[in-house]
């Protein structure tokens, strides 16, 4: 059976964290042919090529709206078409357009659709956020203070979409988190998972998830 695990939460609520634990987790399960969808590396590799459209949307990311639904869902329907048995996407859908995209594509090309929240308190979400940095060099995400990437020994910033966490959780609340609903109506399973939980509850969490994922069949 063909999945498409949807991941969703606000921004700084622990998505790419999860992510990671997961992917850990089916890699001892033998499984590396997943595609992982991530709408914010897709829309970072555009802005990269500063094209025009890069500049466009460098300038919308940093300002903590909303990228236009025609954008992301194309850069988003290009992934989609890939050949893999499972699929997960972090990022997307953020609004009832993009919802009705992912039931496009559910139907298109026959997934099952499963659905996560990570649902984590604002405060929590605002602390990480002031914590977390990102390199320059090799773009790894970590908590260093003093500047340098602790994995490459690059230099590490506030990411500038994070220092608008404001306007971003507020653009979650009005336009992406009442879209769950919606979404928790294509799904054949939504499950919330607190995002208030140690590392090793997530990690604990993700093996259990990973496992459900192999054996559904």
């Amino acid at each position: 059976m063909k999945q498409l695990l949807v991941i969703f939460g606000a921004p700084g609520s622990g998505k790419g964290f999860f992510m990671g634990k997961l992917s850990e987790q089916l890699q001892k399960l033998g499984v590396d042919n997943y595609l992982y969808i991530s709408t914010g590396d897709l829309l970072r590799a555009e802005i990269k090529k500063q094209t025009k459209l890069g500049k466009e949307l460098e300038h919308i990311v940093n300002s903590g709206k909303l990228v236009p639904d025609h954008i992301v869902s194309e850069l988003v329907q290009q992934a989609l078409k890939k050949d893999n048995e499972l699929k997960i996407i972090d990022g997307y859908p953020r609004t009832m357009t993009q919802v009705l995209d992912i039931e496009a594509a559910r139907d298109t090309y026959g997934h099952e659709i499963v659905s996560l929240m990570i649902d984590t308190p604002d405060e929590l979400i605002r602390s990480r956020v002031a914590k977390r940095r990102v390199c320059q060099d090799c773009k790894a995400t970590h908590t260093a203070d003093d500047g340098c990437c602790p994995k490459c020994g690059g230099k590490s910033l506030i990411r500038k979409d994070d220092a608008v966490i404001g306007t971003r959780l507020a653009e979650y609340y009005k336009n992406t988190k009442p879209v769950w609903d919606d979404l928790m109506d294509l799904s054949e399973a939504s499950i919330v998972l607190d995002g208030d939980i140690t590392a090793e509850q997530v990690t604990e969490f993700a093996a259990t998830f990973a496992s459900i994922l192999v054996n559904n069949d």
